[in-house]
């Protein structure tokens, strides 16, 4: 394709790209994410809430025509929610997880300021993971997040903690993963993404009773979706113009 002036993805998630050597490196890459953020928001609160307002307990009491009284709602006040990437993306879930009344940290690569959220450092998520009820992967791949979620920091987890990946399935040790349920270090994982798919038939995650695994479909790349970040580029690109928000390929998002 010797005349390829612009590589527009369709979704999010542009490691494929970044590392495609077949793509000169002058060549503009953009994402579109722009509206994801709400679809990814309501996926991440429905698992939470789904346990966290024992609809299991609930329907079983349905089923068997008992008045459980005593199946009583968690409280999630103030508990605290880690978000591990907080581009768009990250801040809607952030937002929604604060409307509930939970005490969001916003992780970024470089720590700063910000009006909204707290926002730390990757070096900051092991002590922060101590007491946390729900952290929540929505970073993009890199090699600083591949194998982000190991047997090192589920360490600091606990039996109340839940994992939510919504990112990369490169970002979660699989088999540490299984190890942390097993022993009680990791309460419930809600995997939307894996590092091969569609998930093998024969991978255990199907089976585990404390895995929800769910077919990539936490944000689905809609065309209502796509088009308001695909649009003000598509007009630049013919009107002449340069192509804005590309993808910087040394950070790799």
């Amino acid at each position: 394709m010797p005349k390829l002036a612009w590589v527009q993805n369709g979704g999010a998630g542009v490691d494929h790209l970044v590392n495609d050597a077949s793509i000169p490196p002058g060549i503009p890459i953009t994402r579109a994410d722009g509206l994801f953020g709400f679809w990814m928001a309501r996926y991440v609160a429905g698992h939470l809430l789904a346990g966290a307002q024992r609809l299991d307990a609930c329907a079983e009491a349905q089923r068997d025509g008992v008045w459980a009284s005593r199946v009583i709602p968690e409280d999630l006040m103030d508990r605290r929610a880690l978000v591990f990437g907080f581009g768009r993306i990250g801040r809607q879930i952030g937002r929604v997880l604060r409307a509930m009344g939970m005490d969001v940290h916003g992780f970024v690569s470089t720590p700063r300021e910000d009006a909204e959220f707290p926002l730390q450092g990757p070096d900051e998520l092991p002590a922060l993971l101590a007491g946390a009820r729900l952290l929540v992967l929505c970073a993009p791949l890199t090699p600083a997040t591949r194998n982000l979620v190991d047997a090192r920091l589920l360490a600091s987890g606990g039996p109340d903690l839940t994992l939510v990946n919504v990112g990369r399935g490169e970002q979660v040790v699989i088999p540490d993963l299984l190890a942390a349920l097993d022993a009680g270090r990791l309460g419930e994982a809600v995997l939307d993404v894996f590092p091969e798919e569609p998930l093998d038939p024969a991978s255990p995650l199907w089976r585990h009773p404390k895995v929800t695994v769910t077919p990539h479909h936490s944000g689905p790349s809609t065309p209502k979706q796509m088009i308001p970040d695909i649009l003000p580029n598509l007009r630049r690109f013919a009107e002449g113009r340069p192509i804005e928000g590309g993808v910087d390929r040394v950070k790799g998002y």
